[in-house]
């Protein structure tokens, strides 16, 4: 096959993995109809683990880490798992999916500002100003376009919520860098997410409904079925071996059609609405982090 060819076949496979990450916020909506949002975190991971981690076992020479970096991994199972999915699916029980996704997407281009303050990074004049383009972006989705909302301070808890979100797993997006220096990705994700899986457990009993969750609906766990083996494994899986074939940059500009697959699911699963609010801001976001990957 020629490379014009694998690298279409390489793109399709991308574009289909954002629609899993896209899937994932109008999943945990459903799920959050009869899951508590830790619970719900803790049968997500614990699916993911337990097909990750054995197949982390059979495919890496190095299947153990250095107890030096055990720490780190903790860290970075709290900024990307338990800590990060505990904010997203909490704040979806007060906001909606488009909203959601619409400030997540403003993770890269934070990313690469917190890196500036934890690494030697430079903030050039340019990137203030896509900064200031993204806020705006997501100003216009946490007020819905009412300049009241912003006068009087009136936010939607769950989109609040969703920035504490976005900020936890920029933080882990800038500190994962020094695990996946040393380690394959594979078993980093595998450790954060077994690490994820340990931390979300107390909180999880804390919710005392583990002997009801089986008599959930089949809707239900379909949903987490969706999220543990599609969006966190086939997901993570598909955006590897597109790395190794096109790069990290080119890679990272598939992850801006995440919201744009949230809003078609939504509309299609949930019967929420499209609106003009929803659209501008996604699309300045969106435009914003672009154009921030090609200052790299």
């Amino acid at each position: 096959m020629s490379k014009e060819g694998s690298d279409s076949i390489t793109y399709i496979l991308m574009v289909l993995t954002t629609s899993f990450w896209g899937g994932s916020f109008v999943a945990g909506k459903v799920a959050l109809r009869e899951f508590p949002p830790m619970t719900l975190t803790f049968f997500r991971f614990l699916i993911a683990t337990a097909i990750i981690l054995p197949y982390m076992w059979s495919r890496d020479s190095v299947r153990v880490p250095d107890k030096r970096d055990i720490p780190l991994l903790f860290a970075l199972g709290f900024l990307g798992v338990s800590g990060y999915f505990a904010f997203q699916f909490t704040s979806l029980m007060y906001t909606s999916a488009a909203n959601s996704s619409t400030i997540n997407a403003l993770n890269p281009l934070t990313s690469s500002v917190i890196a500036i303050f934890l690494t030697e990074e430079r903030l050039s004049v340019k990137k203030v100003g896509l900064i200031f383009l993204a806020l705006t972006g997501v100003l216009l989705t946490i007020t819905g376009g009412d300049k009241y909302v912003l006068l009087n301070l009136s936010f939607n808890k769950g989109d609040l919520i969703m920035v504490l979100a976005m900020i936890s797993f920029s933080i882990y997006g800038v500190y994962s860098k020094k695990a996946t220096g040393k380690y394959s990705p594979l078993l980093v994700t595998a450790y954060v997410f077994l690490f994820g899986l340990i931390q979300i457990t107390p909180l999880m009993l804390m919710e005392n409904v583990l002997g009801s969750v089986f008599s959930y609906s089949l809707e239900a766990w379909i949903a987490v079925f969706f999220m543990a083996l599609f969006s966190s494994i086939l997901g993570y899986l598909i955006q590897q071996v597109t790395i190794s074939k096109i790069g990290v940059n080119k890679t990272s500009l598939f992850i801006n059609l995440v919201p744009l697959f949230v809003l078609i699911f939504s509309y299609l699963i949930l019967g929420d609405p499209v609106t003009y609010i929803n659209l501008v801001s996604a699309g300045i976001i969106i435009t914003a982090v672009v154009l921030n990957t090609k200052l790299k």
